[in-house]
């Protein structure tokens, strides 16, 4: 399962998920302004809130800042080589 954390109505929070749409991919996102406990998770696995989109995938947390969708496309091969069976 793939969690998005990021706030509604972000543009990059938007395009990603968006993306993952694109590529078939099931998610769950979470609003880190609305939920104290995706707040907590973020700051967890990543230390600050201002790093731009946060994924996790598997527990592993990916921090997106600057989404673009060469970075996102190159996530997805990373994506299809580990995590995809």
């Amino acid at each position: 399962m793939i969690r998005v954390y990021g706030l509604t109505g972000c543009g990059p929070c938007e395009v990603v998920k968006l993306f993952l749409k694109q590529k078939n991919l099931p998610f769950e996102f979470l609003d880190v302004q609305e939920s104290p406990e995706a707040r907590q998770k973020v700051l967890e696995m990543v230390g600050t809130l201002t790093a731009g989109v946060v994924l996790e995938v598997n527990g592993e947390p990916i921090a997106l800042s600057g989404v673009s969708i060469p970075k996102l496309e190159a996530w997805y091969q990373e994506y299809l080589r580990r995590w995809r069976t």
